[in-house]
């Protein structure tokens, strides 16, 4: 299995902020060159990771746009020259309980979290499988959540974005036996609460919010680099909270004694 990124060329999804920012900035550290991609300006990320001295560039790209995906894989490859790791990051959240989400909504979040990701997979895969060949590098990690493993007891209802990310769970098996084959490793981020900007900023204004993440906040810089070091060896759900893992395999367990309890045959 290859370890050394230095000089390999990552695609990061959702990049701008949050733990799309941490995944560039572990890329960097590794000595990857960086294109970012977001809906928003990436543009002080960039120069950020430029400033540290990562060569680094950015394109806007709607990812539930599949035209706009294959443009952005291939002006990767035409920057650098290759294309060694996708990290399919971008994504979005609606609150509240299946019946209570807005139907539009709803299609937003599934368009962005779903199809946005098969699109990235559908657009970086020739690029990847052509790294692998060449004896590259060759990975996808998609950033899933503890919602991959499960419904989270200790987090209240956001069940479109619970069901967006058990999808993804089943992109990346379903990448990962497609595209195995060809040499590219596929893994699933799995992070709990990570404290993004976003988080921090609704922590601030509401102190039970904040009560109920505290115990399970994790430094996005964290994150990243339990992801890379899953992802490195070969880890294919790469659980970065002991709360979810926790929780993951309680629920694993109890998956498996329901599977049994109907006799069959």
């Amino acid at each position: 299995m290859v370890k050394d990124l230095r000089n390999a060329v990552a695609l990061v999804t959702g990049g701008a902020g949050g733990v799309g920012r941490a995944l560039a900035q572990e890329a960097a550290r590794r000595g990857m060159r960086v294109m970012l991609t977001d809906l928003a300006d990436a543009g002080a990320v960039a120069a950020e990771l430029r400033e540290g001295g990562a060569e680094v560039d950015w394109a806007r790209a709607d990812m539930t746009v599949h035209d706009d995906v294959v443009r952005l894989a291939a002006r990767t490859v035409e920057r650098f020259g290759a294309l060694n790791l996708l990290c399919n990051n971008a994504g979005v959240g609606a609150a509240g309980g299946l019946h209570e989400t807005d139907p539009a909504e709803a299609r937003k979040v599934l368009e962005v979290n779903v199809l946005g990701y098969f699109h990235a997979i559908c657009a970086a895969a020739p690029a990847l499988k052509a790294a692998a060949e060449a004896g590259g590098p060759a990975y996808i990690l998609n950033t899933g959540s503890e919602h991959s493993l499960g419904v989270p007891p200790y987090v209240a209802p956001i069940s479109i974005y619970t069901t967006s990310k058990y999808a993804v769970l089943g992109l990346t098996d379903t990448a990962r036996r497609d595209l195995g084959p060809a040499g590219v490793e596929v893994s699933l981020l799995a992070p709990g609460w990570v404290l993004t900007e976003t988080v921090r900023a609704y922590m601030a204004a509401s102190p039970d919010f904040a009560a109920a993440v505290a115990p399970y906040g994790q430094e996005p810089s964290e994150v990243a680099r339990l992801a890379f070091e899953g992802l490195l060896t070969g880890v294919h759900v790469i659980a970065t909270n002991p709360a979810s893992r926790a929780f993951a395999l309680a629920q694993a367990r109890a998956l498996a004694a329901d599977i049994e309890r109907l006799p069959v045959g």
